[in-house]
């Protein structure tokens, strides 16, 4: 998966397993600063389809079906909130 926001790129993948009993999470993290949107999202899926989402708000969860682009998004919880 490849960002592009506030002029930056940063790329970062999903790794699945770990080690013996465990298991890695399998969400993608990227720290934007300041930044408010990631201008440009683009994910290679293991198929080798790649898709491409534009404009995604900072600061949220969200959840992508490959061919089916965001299914679900929701807040980012914060201290205050758990």
């Amino acid at each position: 998966m490849q960002i592009t926001s506030g002029g930056v790129s940063q790329i970062d993948e999903v790794r699945s397993g770990g080690s013996y009993l465990s298991q890695n999470d399998l969400r993608v993290h990227f720290g934007l600063g300041a930044t408010e949107k990631v201008e440009r999202l683009e994910i290679r899926w293991p198929s080798g389809v790649s898709e491409t989402l534009q404009n995604v708000a900072a600061d949220r969860f969200y959840t992508i079906k490959e061919g089916s682009g965001i299914t679900q998004n929701g807040p980012v919880p914060t201290a205050k909130q758990k």
